[in-house]
């Protein structure tokens, strides 16, 4: 081939061949342009405000070559908005609701991706008699004893929030009434309180004043799961894709990272 030809060829071939190489580039930056694939997520601010995001965000840099945005919201906000559709996908605590959503089918590829240990706080001295229980559930109705007793107080939870839900189902369903009835107690005096705080919320900020003595930590009853799922109403290709990134080992790197506030799910 003549020289003057040669370079014809190659100067109209190999702009061909850049874009024939651009695709398979994408793919291996992030399959898609990050714009494109970029699901919007609800996330409850404990897995936010822990450092827990951050970390799945630095690793989707290198993993997927988009970072996921992760959006402040209480778990009762993310579950209404995935069952509105208005999210693509939500990071959630584990909570009755999205079981019934599940249920329902109007949330999908439901998995968890983190778990935290519950704690059961309360002042150093044992006025609720618990000292050597070792099961949550009862160890939780003495302190509602105590509390109707007028010898203890409980701090409030978030109203159905996961920990009180919590709370409610290891109280046999009993907690609201409970506390109703100890609320009827008058005291004039200030009563030691107790309350339930999770391990990841200790471990960045833990409770400031009275002195603060956990009684019972973790195991099966003491126990909220960080959960991602999928909205039916926004069917996003990314945020199926990043239910599944979260259970690949560099995410379940960053949840060991985070020990011991979050740990990986169960067995794994």
């Amino acid at each position: 081939m003549p020289l003057s030809a040669r370079r014809t060829f190659c100067t109209a071939t190999l702009p061909g061949l850049g874009l024939l190489a651009a695709p398979s580039m994408s793919l291996a930056q992030g399959r898609v342009p990050a714009r494109a694939d970029s699901p919007r997520i609800g996330a409850d601010p404990l897995l936010i405000s822990t450092g827990l995001t951050g970390r799945w965000q630095s690793s989707m840099r290198q993993d997927l070559g988009w970072t996921a945005r992760f959006e402040a919201m209480g778990t009762r906000q993310v579950l209404t908005a995935l069952e509105q559709g208005a999210i693509d996908a939500g990071l959630f605590l584990s909570h009755p609701r999205a079981d019934r959503l599940d249920q329902e089918g109007l949330i999908f590829d439901r998995k968890t991706v983190a778990r935290t240990d519950v704690l059961l706080l309360g002042p150093a001295t044992d006025v609720a008699g618990i000292r050597g229980e070792t099961d949550a559930g009862r160890a939780l109705q003495q302190v509602l004893a105590a509390c109707r007793a007028g010898v203890a107080s409980w701090q409030p939870l978030e109203a159905d929030s996961p920990l009180e839900a919590l709370a409610h189902r290891l109280s046999g369903g009993q907690l609201r009434a409970l506390l109703s009835l100890a609320a009827s107690v008058q005291t004039g005096a200030r009563l030691p309180s107790y309350r339930l705080m999770t391990r990841a919320q200790w471990q960045a900020t833990p409770p400031q004043g009275e002195p603060r003595k956990v009684w019972l930590a973790g195991g099966p009853q003491l126990m909220l799961e960080a959960q991602i799922a999928c909205a039916f109403h926004a069917r996003h290709p990314g945020a199926k894709l990043l239910v599944k990134w979260l259970q690949w080992p560099l995410a379940q790197n960053a949840v060991k990272a985070s020990r011991p506030g979050w740990q990986g799910p169960r067995g794994g």
